[in-house]
């Protein structure tokens, strides 16, 4: 049996896991920081490609976990995720994409390519406090 699925959420210190999110909406890049903090996660969030790609150099290898926005994973052709899944230290870290019911292609493209699972919008309170079992995998 794996050990991991046996952790109730109560004993996990959600504040240790790092999460680096990407959204370049900002309104909903700042609804979903909200729900993070108030999972109480430690978040680092960045808006656009320039800024995901200098975090990732600089934070992303310290990263548990990456909800990115499915536009800016998978725009020219899914550059930024196979940018993750090429470089050895990010590789590791679970890439959830973050999409909406109408991008279920693109979805299951970054799937094949890599990512770990997706999340559809809007989000919410519950399915953001378990992201923490990811980590876990």
């Amino acid at each position: 049996m794996d050990k991991g699925k046996n952790i109730v959420h109560s004993q996990i210190d959600c504040s240790k896991i790092r999460i680096l999110l990407c959204d370049a909406n900002p309104q909903s890049c700042q609804e979903i920081l909200s729900l993070l903090c108030g999972c109480s996660y430690h978040v680092v969030a960045v808006w656009s490609a320039r800024e995901m790609y200098e975090t990732l150099n600089f934070e992303g290898p310290r990263a548990h976990i990456i909800p990115a926005e499915v536009n800016l994973l998978m725009s020219n052709d899914a550059r930024m995720l196979r940018h993750i899944m090429r470089e050895k230290q990010l590789q590791k870290i679970p890439v959830i994409i973050l999409t909406t019911r109408d991008q279920v292609s693109i979805t299951i493209k970054g799937l094949r390519i890599g990512a770990a699972d997706y999340l559809v919008k809007p989000l919410h309170h519950d399915e953001l406090s378990n992201l923490w079992m990811h980590v876990q995998k």
